[in-house]
């Protein structure tokens, strides 16, 4: 048994030293490890993006990201300490992200790969509403109770492009695997939100108010992002 353990330890040590970076024709998949503190000793949240990767040459790649999402976040709001008198329901809408991008990788070491590179990204997000029963006609989270008012307010779908570049490192733990870190500067981005609106209809009254939430656009220059540790394979 002991020399079976001594024998694997060896294997795995071998493997790990002798891992490879890829060259032209691999490609590669990647996931992020979104790692966050809490009352256990480590939380993990799944991964709601995907990278792929394609190296053109042993020091140049082509990249893209997908990334897809949709939360829903429901809850009960109390009036003081007494019974529940609201209940609010918020929904992201569905998001989808693509972007792709171009990496040069340098020299680096026989396990590590640094590389530089830009990227283009875009986004388009579903309509995002607020639903609550019961609630202050003034805020999605009311403090206050006006008649039994029925609130929904629905924002409009979103349109999001962004120019950024990007630097980072790759090191390979064994034959095909290995994690990464990246860190991004935003040149330019801009999004713009379609035209939604906001109806409240009290119990006293039998008629809705109805309110239009205008279309919006935004624009901002340079930014500094993260890209958080990634887990990869090599296939």
């Amino acid at each position: 048994m002991k020399k079976t353990l001594l024998v694997a330890a060896f294997a795995l040590a071998g493997s790990i030293a002798f891992a490879q970076k890829p060259s032209a024709g691999n490609k590669t998949a990647e996931v992020n490890l979104n790692f966050q503190t809490g009352t256990a000793a480590v939380n993990y949240n799944l991964p709601a993006e995907l990278r792929l990767r394609y190296f053109l040459s042993d020091n140049s790649a082509v990249r893209v990201r997908f990334g897809l999402g949709s939360t829903t976040d429901k809850k009960s709001v109390k009036s003081g300490t007494s019974d529940v008198v609201s209940d609010v329901t918020v929904k992201s809408g569905l998001g989808l992200t693509l972007t792709p991008g171009y990496e040069m990788h340098f020299e680096g070491t026989e396990k590590l790969s640094p590389y530089a590179g830009a990227q283009l990204g875009i986004s388009l997000g579903g309509k995002a509403s607020t639903e609550a029963t019961n609630s202050a006609t003034s805020a999605p989270t009311p403090n206050s109770i006006i008649d039994g008012a029925n609130y929904k307010s629905t924002d409009g779908s979103t349109f999001g492009l962004s120019l950024g570049l990007m630097m980072g490192a790759d090191y390979y733990i064994a034959d095909g695997v290995f994690i990464g870190a990246e860190f991004g500067l935003g040149l330019f981005s801009m999004s713009s939100t379609s035209e939604g609106e906001t109806v409240i209809k009290a119990s006293s009254s039998a008629n809705a108010v109805t309110t239009k939430i205008q279309k919006s656009s935004g624009s901002e220059l340079f930014g500094v992002s993260t890209g958080g540790v990634r887990l990869g394979f090599v296939f």
